[in-house]
Order: structure tokens, then C-alpha cells, then sequence
């Protein structure tokens, strides 16, 4: 396989799922669409998803769709080759937070840096966008959170 710094690595379609350690549900979700392709949900988005995905998606750039403990790019957004390469390094299988954290995204998937094991919402124990995972170590898990100073 080659790096994320290969600039003409074209990744295919990626779907990754990490699930929580403690109950094996779907922690977060990361879809990278190629160009031209459509999200692998697109039957059960709802109209006014397609609608928007249609109108404002360029068909000729990749798109990233990401679900989070706390947060979403909604229907997604368009990304460089670039970055497509460097989510599909971060999201090949076998899934670990070393790779995982290597996207830049802000929540880690669902993934505690300090246990390298993914979480679900529940088990983040989400208080105000910030959350302990079931041993106790906490982050933000949510971009527009701040703690009170």
C-alpha cells in the first residue's frame, strides 16, 4: 500500500464503522465517495439531502461524510485528492487510533487516544460536549465545545 503522501494514490470507495469497545455498537462513521460515485446511504437520504447533495456537490472532486460521537458534516463535503488519500490511509483496515488519528479529525472517530479503543455516545458518557470514556479519560468530543474558564 502506498503512503498518504502519495498524491496520485486514488483511494475507492471507503466506509469505515469503528464500534465501541464496551458494546459493539457503531461508534462514528467515515464515508469517502470518489468522484462521480454517490454516498453508499443515498437510497435513505431524504429528498432535501439528494437535493442539496445534487446542487452544490462537484462531480468531479472527492466527497468526505463524517458522523462523529458529537458532531457531522451533514451530507458531507468536497475534498481534495489530497485528503482523500489521507482519510483512506487513516480508515484502512484493521482500524487503530494510530491511523484513525492521522485524519485530523477533531473527536479521533470515537477513539480515546489513551485506552487506543473506540467508544459509542453512551460510553463517551457525554456531558456538554465533553466526555469520559468508560476508564475515565476525557476530551472534548465536540468542535464547537469549550470548557468555561
Amino acid at each position: 500500500m502506498t503512503s498518504g503522501h502519495d498524491r496520485e494514490r486514488r483511494p475507492d470507495h471507503v466506509v469505515a464503522q469503528p464500534v465501541c469497545a464496551t458494546c459493539g455498537r457503531i461508534a462514528s462513521r467515515v464515508e469517502l465517495v470518489p468522484p462521480g460515485d454517490l454516498p453508499s446511504e443515498w437510497e435513505s437520504w431524504p429528498v432535501d439531502g439528494r437535493e442539496t447533495f445534487e446542487r452544490y456537490h462537484d462531480q468531479t472532486a472527492w466527497h468526505f461524510v463524517f458522523s462523529g460521537i458529537c458532531g457531522h458534516n451533514g451530507y458531507g463535503d468536497d475534498i481534495s485528492a489530497e485528503e482523500a488519500a489521507r482519510y483512506a490511509d487513516a480508515f484502512t483496515e484493521p482500524l487503530s487510533f494510530e491511523n484513525v488519528h492521522t485524519a485530523g479529525l477533531f473527536d479521533d472517530a470515537g477513539y480515546c487516544g489513551h485506552c487506543r479503543l473506540a467508544f459509542c455516545y453512551e460510553h463517551w458518557n457525554v456531558d456538554d460536549g465533553y466526555g469520559q470514556c468508560p476508564r475515565g479519560h476525557g476530551k472534548s468530543l465536540d468542535p464547537h465545545w469549550h470548557p468555561d474558564d
